[in-house]
């Protein structure tokens, strides 16, 4: 009996042991996994989805659209929530006024869509600018910003009006007011309509 009391102890102590062991190897196990997730949430680099052959439209408050996009293929980048859309077409509906519209081979679009930046072949074509001519300019870099209705470059710009262009650096041009601005490197040809 003797031996009964002396092997009690020593089974506790072993049942300690591994029920210490057990819950150490389970919240072992429990910060590993929770290290795993976060790391795969933050070094996410890849595309989480991507839409091929689509058209948004961002409708106003008036019931109008405001903003619409088409394009061959939309791609999502979920470590900055933007998207960039190959082969983009927007056109930007503002009042009474003719729908302007912006083409390039590539845009990226920030994630609350207050930002589009158009890259390479950047085309904008705003009809009846001047009369009833068309106002078409040509960069390999546009910023389009929706919400204040202003495109801005920091590349070099060419706007063609009728038979007259202009060209120049840092172009800033603001559909609401209607300005047009360069900060350098500015040139032009005009030349006039006689009329009879």
């Amino acid at each position: 009996m003797i031996e009964r009391r002396r092997r009690y102890p020593a089974l506790i102590l072993l049942a300690a042991i591994t029920i210490i062991t057990a819950i150490s190897f389970w919240a072992l196990e429990m910060t590993r996994r929770s290290d795993n997730d976060a790391k795969d949430q933050t070094q996410r680099t890849q595309p989480d989805y991507f839409v091929e052959n689509f058209d948004y439209v961002k409708i106003g408050a008036d019931g109008n659209p405001n903003i619409r996009i088409r394009g061959a293929k939309l791609i999502h980048h979920p470590q900055d929530d933007s998207s960039t859309v190959l082969q983009p077409l927007v056109v930007s509906y503002s009042g009474q006024r003719q729908p302007m519209t912006l083409r390039s081979d590539r845009l990226i679009v920030n994630s609350d869509r207050s930002q589009l930046h158009f890259y390479d072949n950047v085309k904008m074509e705003k009809p009846e600018a001047r009369d009833n001519d068309t106002l078409f300019v040509e960069s390999e870099y546009l910023l389009a910003l929706p919400n204040r209705d202003l495109v801005t470059t920091t590349k070099k710009a060419t706007l063609t009006l009728g038979h007259s262009t202009l060209s120049g650096v840092g172009m800033i041009a603001d559909n609401k007011h209607q300005t047009l601005s360069f900060q350098s490197e500015v040139q032009g040809s005009f030349t006039s309509i006689t009329k009879r």
